[in-house]
């Protein structure tokens, strides 16, 4: 008689939950980042964003129901979009990821935002106490992938002895906007924390250097035990939330203390461990650091087409116009479509104070860019004058724009890449790239996207008006 055998399933992802942060404005980046599309949401690199290469970062070492990502209500349909865009991933893998959205009622900053993912958690599965928890922020950049999956599994090791770790970057110049930490000595794969140190001035930030200090660039593990311990210790005013039930939890999130892990745990705790980041690393936090990262602070550095003359240490970015330097040195010149930055290199950490100014004057450049992020996908103004405006209009993979009329203006599109179905009045219609269509000026109308690939529309709107609230809306979109 043949022996029934077991199935075993082998799998080499680590057993444990991560926790990206993805709700942060990074207004250090202006003019790319945006209130309504910030930092982590911006293209930077192969066609990707941060936060999907946060995502890309994960995926070989986590099962994807085991990535949660913690954002704000105002970015939930970017999270959605972006993780459909994702390349070389399966839609399955997308569904899971979807899943495990979790909405800030409203931003708290990080320490109430990982209390939140984890009663979301509990809320839905089982949640070991001695589980590893990985928190990282959705915009930094890391390289190489491999290292940093030994680097987690090394922090795995110290967790199970009911330690809160950080992992820890060898500054390569003084900032003053990062914390720094001192090591006592060697434990296990890592070493004991001594003390923290945030946001210190140049000076401090020189003599933390002289005395071994890192970075502490932003990622923990620990296990639900060890952090809920801490909690309770170090910020017991908000440790007595995390008593409420979930449904509890969010209905009083607004009442809980804005706080970092930083300030409310690590500056606190005697129970803080330390892995190196023997890595390529950076927070891209500000252009320097964005240009320490790729150029070691040293040359000119450009995304986008520019030309150098006589000018050392510049770096531009812009998308789709020539930027020329002449006789310059140490100058950063950042292109958007309708703002265009000019920073002294060692100034940028001051763009917040700069954004802060903008936002007084009542201007809207920091708020929304000419390219305007919606459900379905996004729109860029390409033009505008008093009776007509030319868009490009980029239609998600499965989305669907609402039914829709102009009373004032009709438009003409002409597909320039992928498919769309067209519904006009009660016709119905699929034009593809090369392929043009007009819509009458009061004719019900809305796109589909029937397809796996993003499609782009130039739309020529012409009328009397084509401002955006010239629309009659009968359904919303899909």
């Amino acid at each position: 008689m043949n022996k029934k055998t077991k199935t075993v399933i082998v799998t080499d992802k680590i057993n444990g939950k991560a926790i990206i942060l993805a709700g942060g404005k990074g207004t250090r980046l202006w003019p790319l980042s945006r209130e309504d599309h910030p930092k982590q949401f911006v293209e930077f690199k192969d066609g990707l964003s941060l936060f999907q290469l946060t995502i890309e970062r994960l995926l070989p070492c986590f099962s994807p129901k085991d990535i949660f990502i913690v954002s704000h209500e105002s970015y939930k349909f970017t999270v959605l979009n972006q993780i459909q865009l994702l390349p070389g991933v399966k839609n399955a893998i997308k569904n899971l990821l979807k899943e495990n959205i979790i909405l800030e009622p409203v931003p708290k900053n990080t320490l109430p935002a990982i209390m939140l993912s984890l009663k979301y958690i509990e809320s839905r599965t089982i949640l070991n106490e001695n589980e590893l928890i990985c928190v990282l922020p959705s915009d930094h950049i890391i390289e190489p992938v491999n290292d940093f999956e030994k680097c987690i599994r090394q922090a795995e090791t110290l967790t199970e002895q009911d330690k809160i770790i950080v992992f820890g970057v060898k500054p390569t110049f003084p900032k003053e906007g990062y914390g720094y930490i001192l090591l006592k000595r060697k434990f296990g794969a890592g070493y004991l924390v001594d003390t923290f140190v945030e946001k210190p001035s140049i000076q401090k930030a020189k003599l933390l250097i002289k005395k071994g200090g890192l970075w502490n660039s932003g990622i923990f593990c620990f296990n639900k035990k060890t952090f809920l311990g801490e909690l309770a210790a170090c910020s017991p005013s908000s440790y007595k939330y995390y008593q409420y039930t979930y449904d509890e939890f969010c209905r009083n999130f607004e009442n809980i203390v804005a706080d970092s892990i930083d300030y409310g745990i690590m500056q606190k705790t005697k129970n803080a461990a330390l892995i190196k980041f023997n890595l390529k690393w950076s927070d891209l936090g500000s252009w320097d650091s964005y240009l320490q990262f790729y150029t070691n602070g040293k040359g000119n550095f450009t995304i986008g087409d520019a030309e150098f003359f006589d000018s050392k240490n510049c770096f531009a970015y812009s998308d789709n116009r020539l930027v020329c330097f002449l006789g310059v040195n140490d100058v950063m010149a950042i292109d958007a479509a309708d703002s265009l930055l000019i920073v002294k290199r060692g100034c940028s950490d001051n763009v917040k104070e700069l954004v802060s100014a903008i936002n007084k004057k009542g201007l809207q450049h920091t708020k929304t860019g000419s390219t305007v992020y919606r459900p379905w996908g996004y729109y860029t103004v390409l033009h505008e004058q008093d009776n007509y405006k030319v868009k490009e209009i980029g239609v998600y993979p499965q989305k669907t724009l609402s039914l829709q009329k102009h009373k004032y203006r009709s438009e003409h599109w002409n597909v320039v890449e992928g498919k769309i179905d067209i519904y006009i009045g009660n016709t119905k219609k699929q034009i593809q790239k090369n392929e043009s269509v007009f819509v009458p000026q009061n004719a019900k109308h809305r796109i589909h996207n029937p397809t796996d690939k993003i499609a782009k529309v130039i739309e020529v709107q012409i009328g009397s008006y084509v401002g955006e609230d010239d629309i009659v809306r009968y359904t919303t979109y899909k």
